[in-house]
C-alpha cells in the first residue's frame, strides 16, 4: 500500500512506543549509572586516604600533653629569649667626611651586642680571635655612613649593618641585637 497516508504511520508508530516503554528512558538511566560509579569510586578514594593517613600518624594521646601542668608552662620556649649583652670595647671614635659635603663629622660611642645565653662562650672566644676584624668592619660602616643614617635617634640602619657584618666575621649568627651608647656626633 503504497498511498497510506500519515495518520496510519503514527497508528503503527504507537503500539511499537508501548511495547518497548525503556526506549526513550535509556538514555537518561546510563547517565545516572555513570554518575553513581564516580561518586562510589570517589567515595572509596577518600575513604582510603583517611585510613591511610590516620595509620601513618597515628592517634595521639591526650593524656600526653597537660596544659595546665606547671612544668611545661614555666620551662623556656623553644626559641630561645635568653640573651647577655657584651661590651665590644674599647670605645670607638671616627671621623665621617663622606656624609656631609665639606664638613667632618667626629663620632664616638661605645659599643654592645646581645648573643643568645648559650653561645655566650663561643662568642667571647670567637671575639677574641677576630677583635680588629671586628673594630675595622665597624669604623668602616660608621665612616661610610650617610648623614641620614647617622641622624637617625636610632641608628638602626647602623646597627644593622654592624649586626650583619659582625656575624659575617665570625662565621654564624651570634648577634641578635646591636646597642649603642653614649653616641656623639660633633660636625667640623
Amino acid at each position: 500500500m503504497a498511498t497510506e497516508t500519515a495518520e496510519d504511520k503514527k497508528a503503527d508508530a504507537a503500539p511499537a512506543a508501548e511495547a518497548n516503554p525503556d526506549a526513550g528512558s535509556s538514555k537518561g538511566s546510563g547517565f545516572w549509572i555513570k554518575f553513581i560509579a564516580i561518586a562510589g569510586l570517589l567515595l572509596v578514594v577518600m575513604i582510603a586516604q583517611f585510613l591511610m593517613l590516620y595509620f601513618l600518624f597515628g592517634k595521639s594521646d591526650p593524656s600526653e600533653i597537660d596544659p595546665n601542668e606547671i612544668t611545661i608552662t614555666d620551662t623556656e620556649t623553644l626559641d630561645d629569649t635568653q640573651t647577655t649583652e657584651i661590651d665590644i670595647s674599647p670605645m670607638f671614635n671616627c671621623t665621617n667626611s663622606l656624609s656631609h659635603s665639606g664638613q667632618a663629622i667626629h663620632i664616638s660611642f661605645n659599643l654592645h651586642v646581645e648573643v643568645p645565653s648559650h653561645l655566650e662562650e663561643q662568642f667571647n672566644e670567637a671575639k677574641k680571635n677576630h677583635k680588629n676584624k671586628i673594630r675595622q668592619a665597624v669604623i668602616t660602616i660608621v665612616r661610610s655612613s650617610a648623614i641620614e643614617e647617622l641622624n637617625d635617634p636610632n641608628l638602626s640602619m647602623v646597627k644593622r649593618q654592624i649586626r650583619e657584618e659582625i656575624n659575617k666575621i665570625l662565621g654564624q649568627s651570634y648577634v641578635t641585637t646591636v646597642i649603642v651608647t653614649d653616641f656623639r656626633k660633633m660636625e667640623q
